[in-house]
């Protein structure tokens, strides 16, 4: 601001100083020739050089000039010369005309210098505001707009404050103040009712001018952008309004974002639990199916069978109401460890004895299939939950039996070493489409690219983990091998 006030100062002072050469370069020029050109013509003449002090220094030049113009013509070229006496009152007419003239330039000059500032003014406003789009569109948080847009409008354009009031439950609440939070808090008290209604436009607070911009599109209202300033000039103001233009259309972009992502977010949550249900079912129906036929066949032919065919019938219903049982412990039991409610009971565990047991329940005979385990003497027995592990084998062996060829071996190897004890399970199924192990363990994973399905992969992996296992899958030139680490020290 001092700045340009010296600027003017001097060019004030260079428009004076041009004034008084040009007009007495001209005075020297037209005397010799003043008994044969017009007075009026004289001051026609004269007219150049207060003109151009005009342009070159503004009001103050312009002032001088015409008094000098004025003094000189009147001395020099109104009759009687070399006096101020005006003589005949037609003199007066050219006199007043100059006087005129002068008058009526200054006012265009001050106007178009006026106008030129604004302009300048406006294109450094919305130079500096050219920065904020490109500060929103990287903002991806309501939070942070509200943050950015505050602290970018109070650094781009040197107000003494910035604050926005969001539209919270038809309440408007501050969302972040950029200057004395004290004066905030009163601004926002004088522009908002206690009837939540909020005041457009200008008004003063504790000595200051202060504005207020609404935040809204067509479809929503976002809040307010309140300024404060020591004055607003009108294109201030309407940059201020095209920059809360600009901040609405950021908000709803960004509300539109957020919209898309929860509906994307709720549409696959929908996919997973169509996915998890059709698995659930799936394996529920199928013990059902086969206690259904069991239960049909004694009902329609059990007169006709023999009595161990009846034994086995009723076996077979035994079995298949013990594995829908054991399928909703599990999954029970999932549901308590991911909440945290669920503690394992270690115990000391001989593996080549689990997996006996285990493989006693899985009737490798029927599908032409045994059993080969390899161990070696002196294995070490582990800590873990038996019930638990017991699963967990379960699982892996009726995967293995069930995706193996008729007449394919299962091979279980049993290792330990200092700090792990290993379980592989060996078959001769094929992963199709290679091992998708992130897809193949999924609760979701209801049929996939390896052909593998069911809940059975699925538990035995939360049951690993939650003894600090791991569980993985890797295929085998003849097959598919599964391997459970666990650490033996629990």
């Amino acid at each position: 601001m001092r700045t340009a006030r010296l600027r003017a100062s001097r060019s004030s002072a260079f428009g004076a100083g041009l004034s008084v050469i040009l007009i007495g370069i001209f005075s020297i020029a037209l005397i010799p020739l003043r008994a044969h050109i017009p007075p009026a013509s004289i001051a026609l003449i004269l007219v150049v050089p207060l003109v151009a002090s005009i342009a070159a220094g503004g009001i103050a030049a312009g002032v001088v000039a015409t008094i000098l113009g004025f003094g000189a013509y009147d001395l020099f070229f109104i009759p009687p010369y070399n006096t101020l006496a005006v003589g005949t009152a037609s003199n007066w007419i050219p006199l007043a005309v100059y006087v005129l003239v002068g008058f009526v330039t200054v006012l265009i000059d001050r106007r178009f210098r006026l106008q030129r500032e604004r302009a300048i003014y406006h294109a450094q406003i919305l130079e500096r505001l050219a920065a904020l789009p490109a500060a929103l569109i990287s903002e991806h948080e309501v939070e942070e707009i509200w943050q950015t847009t505050t602290e970018q409008i109070a650094r781009l354009v040197d107000l003494q404050g910035a604050m926005v009031l969001r539209a919270d439950n038809q309440l408007l609440r501050p969302a972040n103040v950029v200057g004395d939070p004290q004066l905030g808090s009163a601004i926002a008290a004088a522009f908002v009712g206690t009837n939540g209604v909020a005041k457009i436009g200008e008004a003063r607070v504790e000595g200051f001018c202060v504005r207020s911009f609404a935040l809204t599109t067509p479809a929503n209202n976002f809040g307010l952008l309140i300024v404060w300033n020591d004055h607003f000039p009108a294109v201030l103001v309407r940059a201020l309004e095209v920059a809360a233009s600009q901040i609405s259309a950021a908000l709803e972009r960004t509300q539109l974002q957020e919209t898309r992502i929860k509906l994307n977010t709720l549409q696959q949550i929908d996919g997973w639990r169509a996915s998890l249900l059709r698995t659930v079912s799936h394996d529920l129906l199928t013990p059902l199916a086969g206690i259904k036929t069991a239960t049909t066949t004694l009902a329609d032919f059990g007169d006709q069978l023999e009595e161990i065919e009846q034994d086995q019938l009723f076996e077979t219903m035994l079995s298949q109401i013990d594995r829908s049982i054991q399928l909703v412990g599990d999954l029970l039991n999932v549901t308590r460890i991911e909440a945290g409610a669920f503690e394992l009971q270690y115990q000391e565990v001989d593996l080549v004895s689990v997996v006996r047991q285990v493989a006693t329940g899985i009737d490798f005979l029927s599908v032409g299939s045994r059993l080969d385990l390899v161990f070696s003497e002196g294995l070490s027995p582990i800590k873990a939950d038996p019930g638990l592990l017991r699963e967990v084998i379960w699982n892996l062996l009726d995967n293995a039996v069930r995706h193996s060829p008729i007449g394919a071996p299962v091979q279980v190897i049993l290792e330990t070493n200092s700090d792990t004890a290993s379980i592989q399970v060996r078959d001769s199924g094929q992963l199709e489409g290679g091992a998708d192990e992130l897809q193949l363990f999924d609760w979701f994973h209801a049929v996939g690219n390896s052909g593998r399905s069911g809940l059975g992969l699925a538990i035995a992996r939360s049951f690993v983990e939650a003894h600090h296992g791991r569980l993985t899958v890797s295929p085998s030139p003849v097959g598919t091998i599964f391997t459970v680490e666990l650490p033996l020290s629990q």
